[in-house]
């Protein structure tokens, strides 16, 4: 189709040529009867007419002419907006869709609540109130998201932070990021230790698994009970549990335990804390853990900024 195009673009221009070339041919012509047809014009008007008609005629020729030549420039543009197009459109003809990121140059910063202020060691327990609505696959789910000291190496450029090939650690459940946050010294003991029962209210954190849908709208809720600048309780609620498939009951969960912990909510679209999950890798992220780190070295209350 290329070739095609070409070729007639520079079949036009031969033709073009030629006619240039006898229009000025024409016009020589023209230009030397003019005189005699002056000194005619008072005996033939006739003549007169006909000279007028043919000057006239051959100024819309060389305005086709000129048109044409306009049109040229134009023609060579839509081939190549034709190739150019043609690059942004998928096998099955779907238009490819593009956008753009802007990047904060201070970090994303999570906003920090409360936390656990326990003696080093302590066990907290956690009780799944109503297990037997789901099976038991799901509750192992509930279970990992918790429990996991697991991790994944993800590539940077996935969440906008830099070029491919520079690569992050990301934990797939709260255990190994808080022993990771534990690292770091401070003011007060980073829960490290969990204890998992079922079928009961009691315990430091509950999660309570409900088939309702939330009258707000919600996956998730955490509840948080506070008494002198320290968590003594949290309950979380996950809404229509049984409609979620293993993959949401996991990241709903692995989210609002992070509520739990005392973490509210991410600027950074792409983390697992944002307020609306839309990241396709929904796991810990080290500017969670550092967000922890910040919030148990006394700063409650406080926005906790991510290095970039």
């Amino acid at each position: 189709m290329k070739s095609e195009q070409v070729f007639d673009l520079e079949s036009q221009r031969v033709l073009l040529q030629d006619m240039n070339i006898r229009l000025k041919q024409q016009f020589q012509i023209e230009h030397q009867i003019l005189p005699k047809l002056e000194q005619a014009r008072s005996y033939k008007s006739k003549t007169n007419s006909t000279y007028q008609n043919t000057l006239i005629s051959g100024k819309h020729r060389r305005l086709t002419v000129l048109g044409i030549l306009i049109t040229i420039p134009f023609l060579l543009v839509s081939v190549f907006s034709g190739d150019l197009t043609s690059s942004f459109v998928t096998s099955d003809n779907d238009v490819m869709k593009s956008g753009y990121v802007i990047q904060n140059l201070k970090g994303d910063v999570i906003d920090t609540f409360h936390s656990w202020n326990i003696p080093m060691e302590r066990t907290l327990y956690i009780n799944i109130v109503n297990p037997n609505v789901i099976d038991n696959d799901k509750v192992q789910i509930v279970k990992d998201a918790i429990l996991s000291e697991k991790t994944v190496l993800l590539d940077d450029s996935l969440f906008h932070k830099a070029i491919p090939g520079s690569q992050s650690t990301y934990f797939l459940g709260w255990s190994g990021a808080l022993k990771q946050a534990s690292q770091t010294p401070t003011k007060f003991t980073i829960p490290t230790s969990f204890s998992i029962t079922e079928g009961s209210t009691n315990g430091d954190i509950a999660i309570i698994l409900s088939t309702l849908e939330s009258p707000d709208g919600y996956s998730g809720f955490t509840r948080s009970t506070v008494e002198n600048n320290q968590i003594l309780k949290s309950t979380i609620t996950i809404y229509k549990v049984d409609q979620l498939s293993s993959a949401e009951l996991e990241t709903i969960i692995r989210h609002e335990f992070g509520h739990a912990v005392g973490l509210i909510h991410s600027s950074d679209p792409y983390d697992l804390m944002h307020p609306t999950i839309e990241t396709n890798y929904p796991f810990i992220s080290n500017c969670d853990i550092s967000a922890i780190t910040h919030l148990y070295d006394g700063n409650a209350n406080d926005k906790a900024v991510c290095e970039i």
